[in-house]
């Protein structure tokens, strides 16, 4: 297959695909199977921390319709979030099939059980526990677990990630650690912040917490990009202050995103949808109603380049998983996408295949 009149990068080319790779990008190519018009080539994007949506949510262990609805939304490419609940659930979803047609499974991500009962959001408490090698090590017989969410102040949590830090990412969240403890977390192998600011010390000036941490350290930084659980000037400071290279923007959707009004059990917590806000009775945010394309498109409108916020979607995350995806280059999976200036969607490719 070879893709011609694609704006990449502001330059037209033509980009040859064999056997779901991308193998060659070509100039001056004036014919080929896809005609994309001079409209914009990126690469598809990566949800690494996503819920579920379309009434559909990662802890019911059926990823069908997942992954139809989220390939039809461009992204590519996703890690199935788990939330905080009973082990019996959990394995549900890690022992799930995964093979479907649309998006990408690259395994899940573990938004808790090993969490702080202060930070926890829309979490159940009655799960939280401290962290287990021996519990993990279960739940992650396939080896499928491929991010997990700690709060490193736990007991036990030194030598959680430092083990578990060798088989998949651990990212700091839902945490009242100080400064000096995500230091340490980051010294022993955490290399991620989950969904920045929310469910977490705010970063003060005598108090830095896990954001100042994270910073110092440089690691990267989940951003929800949604327009409603972080403020466009946070936005713009975060990419200022971790750079166009370690922020990696995430949807946090959940169940209900793709409706407009309604009430929805997610994680086994009543969440009542309005106005594209979803909380808890108690008014906590309980993850966004955003697709990961639309948090990129709040990004562009807030101020982030385009280039950079489509990075922050695609190669950046790409590059924690340590996986040949989220670039146009030579060798790397040919997971794209075709849009307008405005990333209106025209045509989704996945697995160098036009996903119909």
């Amino acid at each position: 297959m070879i893709i011609y009149n694609a704006k990449i990068n502001n330059m037209l080319k033509a980009v040859k695909i064999k056997n779901g790779k991308i193998v060659e990008i070509l100039s001056n190519q004036k014919s080929g199977d896809i005609n994309a018009n001079g409209l914009n080539l990126i690469p598809g994007l990566i949800d690494i921390h996503t819920h579920g949506c379309y009434g559909t949510d990662a802890m019911d262990g059926d990823f069908k319709n997942l992954c139809r609805f989220y390939a039809q939304n461009g992204t590519t490419s996703f890690l199935p979030t788990a939330m905080t609940m009973d082990k019996n659930s959990l394995k549900k979803v890690t022992e799930a099939d995964t093979k479907f047609y649309g998006a990408n499974i690259l395994g899940f991500h573990f938004e808790g059980p090993y969490i702080s009962k202060e930070h926890k959001g829309a979490q159940k408490e009655e799960y939280i526990k401290n962290p287990s090698i021996e519990e993990f090590n279960e739940l992650n017989k396939l080896n499928n677990i491929k991010m997990i969410t700690v709060a490193p102040e736990l007991k036990g949590c030194a030598e959680f990630i430092k083990e578990v830090s060798k088989k998949c990412i651990v990212s700091i969240g839902h945490t009242s650690c100080n400064y000096n403890e995500a230091v340490t977390a980051i010294s022993l192998g955490a290399g991620c912040l989950t969904h920045i600011y929310n469910a977490m010390p705010e970063f003060c000036h005598r108090s830095p917490g896990p954001i100042g941490a994270a910073f110092t350290k440089n690691i990267y930084a989940q951003l929800i990009c949604d327009g409603i659980h972080v403020s466009k000037p946070s936005v713009l400071a975060t990419f200022k202050l971790f750079g166009n290279n370690k922020v990696i923007l995430i949807s946090d959707s959940i169940k209900p995103t793709g409706y407009k009004n309604g009430k929805f059990e997610c994680g086994g917590l009543t969440v009542t949808l309005k106005n594209n806000i979803a909380t808890l009775s108690n008014g906590t945010i309980a993850g966004s109603t955003s697709f990961l394309l639309n948090c990129v498109k709040k990004a562009i409108e807030f101020g982030v380049p385009f280039k950079y916020a489509v990075k922050a979607a695609t190669e950046n995350p790409a590059k924690l998983l340590k996986i040949k995806k989220g670039k146009i280059k030579e060798g790397f999976d040919a997971d794209l996408l075709i849009t307008d200036d405005n990333l209106n969607l025209k045509t989704v490719i996945i697995n160098g295949e036009v996903f119909e």
